[in-house]
């Protein structure tokens, strides 16, 4: 009989969990399937986080400062004793080399998941794929347009890495905008990582919708001289985020997000200068801290991390709700007024309680109480290597600066099975390209013309399948799609086939798999 496999080398359930159902397949799940993040707490052996374990008792360094960082309610008395500051919240995480980092954001992800049903957003960045333990469960989130080239950074005997096998699923975002859109339409209480777009599109848009009193940053593209470093793009999706996102999703409940941002100091710097020749970062920092209320309110919570709180600006330092230190064996935490962070000047934190602990304890604080906490050493996969994805702008790409109307057909999407085969519609084209249409699948009946502008029904469709049906005006139109849409019974809608529409610069829509 042969041994069981470590769990790390598990395939796990990843399609077959509530979000994977709809993420893959585009299906309701079937309502016995478990979450995602109970398939990544089964897999790496994460312990259920419990709330009520923080509450303060004599002798022990706890309090319920812990759980409030961890978990988003929109009042203390929905949630549990523990929680006192309901709502979205700022923290920043100083994690000295060797005191997993990587692993803490994995976990803290994991339980904002589980607890709060929240959407996660990981920065994806060039040069690392820390998120790579969390592949299986991983949307990628990619900007189109763009050139892709992977590498991977072990010597291995495989070809170059390819983002749709890299993770579950790979979406393609055309700006800011969109991406805030589609985000609020994926399952909640996912893993998404997204990679910034190198054209910057709509992030100037975004900015300018904060009531700032600095000048407007701008942004130049990679393939112009002087580009914008690549991490100002998270102003610009904070900043859409907060203003043009829902507060309150489509099933009345609260629309949670937190972002997780590594390498905070680069986003962030405390040597930020302005203007043009600064690449207006000392504005945009400006910016992103006066509307910080606003991304609470929201329902926005960040979470930045780091090596040392030196490397990040104080203007936005001071508008930080919680601080968490973590421990390698040799920093102590801060046992001074003086040493403490700006906002957490006031606390009564006179002992090390970090200096001699191991990788895996760390101290979480606001400004008047303090928790130690554990977490778990997850390891990495072992059949996927450290890679990098490098993002780059194709030289005969002209990127549009207009907003024409249109469809984007070459990223037509439509409804398959498990083996890729049209459940619905078929695209049909013919006669030079002249002809190109949407058909519904036999036994069913009915065109749609996509040769336009704009999707066109030339004859009444009528369903492939005896308990489904198309509604009466089967097509509809969003900011940034065209949507053909199917019921397959009489209390479920889905999408039967997606055309992006061109609505911003460079547009291409979104590519699912």
């Amino acid at each position: 009989m042969s041994q069981r496999k470590p769990k790390s080398e598990q395939d796990g359930f990843t399609e077959q969990t509530k979000q994977g159902a709809q993420i893959v397949y585009g299906n309701e799940p079937d309502p016995m399937w478990n979450e995602d993040a109970e398939e990544i707490r089964t897999r790496f052996d994460i312990p259920a986080f419990d709330p009520e374990a923080f509450y303060p008792r004599e002798g022990a360094a706890l309090s319920g400062v812990y759980p409030d960082f961890l978990v988003h309610i929109e009042s203390a008395a929905e949630g549990p004793s523990t929680v006192s500051s309901p709502g979205a919240s700022l923290t920043m995480v100083e994690a000295p080399k060797g005191s997993g980092k990587s692993t803490v954001a994995d976990q803290f992800a994991t339980y904002q998941m589980e607890h709060n049903d929240e959407r996660i957003v990981r920065n994806g960045r060039q040069k690392s794929s820390d998120w790579r333990r969390m592949r299986d469960w991983t949307t990628l989130w990619l900007p189109s347009s763009v050139d892709i080239e992977g590498r991977w950074m072990e010597v291995v005997d495989r070809g170059e890495p390819d983002p749709d096998e890299l993770c579950r699923d790979v979406r393609y975002y055309s700006d800011v905008y969109e991406l805030v859109e589609r985000l609020q339409d994926h399952p909640k209480g996912t893993y998404n990582v997204v990679f910034p777009d190198p054209y910057f599109r709509k992030c100037e848009d975004a900015l300018s919708t904060a009531d700032a009193t600095v000048k407007q940053p701008e942004f130049v593209p990679k393939n112009e001289a002087n580009p914008t470093p690549a991490s100002h793009w998270w102003f610009g999706f904070l900043a859409a985020r907060t203003f043009d996102g829902l507060r309150v999703d489509d099933d009345g409940e609260r629309n949670w997000m937190t972002a997780h941002i590594d390498e905070f100091g680069m986003v962030a710097p405390e040597s930020a200068s302005g203007g043009e020749s600064g690449h207006w970062t000392y504005e945009c920092v400006r910016i992103m801290a006066n509307i910080s209320k606003e991304m609470r309110s929201a329902g926005l919570s960040l979470i930045g991390y780091g090596h040392h709180e030196q490397d990040v600006h104080n203007h936005w330092l001071k508008e930080f709700d919680f601080w968490v230190e973590l421990s390698n064996n040799e920093r102590g935490n801060r046992t001074t007024k003086s040493e403490a962070p700006k906002p957490f000047r006031d606390i009564e934190q006179d002992n090390d309680l970090l200096s001699k602990r191991p990788t895996g304890f760390g101290l979480c604080y606001n400004e008047n109480r303090f928790s130690e906490f554990q977490f778990s050493d997850l390891g990495y996969p072992h059949d996927t290597p450290e890679f990098q994805l490098r993002l780059g702008i194709p030289e005969a790409v002209d990127v549009s600066t207009s907003d024409d109307d249109g469809m984007v057909v070459e990223d037509l999407q439509v409804a398959t099975d498990d083996e890729d085969q049209p459940t619905i519609l078929n695209e049909y084209r013919a006669a030079g390209g002249a002809v190109h249409e949407l058909r519904v699948l036999a036994p069913g009946d009915g065109i749609i013309d996509i040769s336009g502008d704009a999707p066109e029904v030339l004859e009444q469709l009528s369903s492939p399948y005896a308990d489904g049906t198309f509604p009466e005006n089967p097509i509809k139109t969003t900011q940034n799609h065209y949507d053909i849409m199917f019921n397959p019974d009489s209390s479920t809608e889905i999408v039967a086939a997606r055309i992006p529409r061109r609505t911003g610069p460079g547009a291409t829509g979104g590519r699912g798999r």
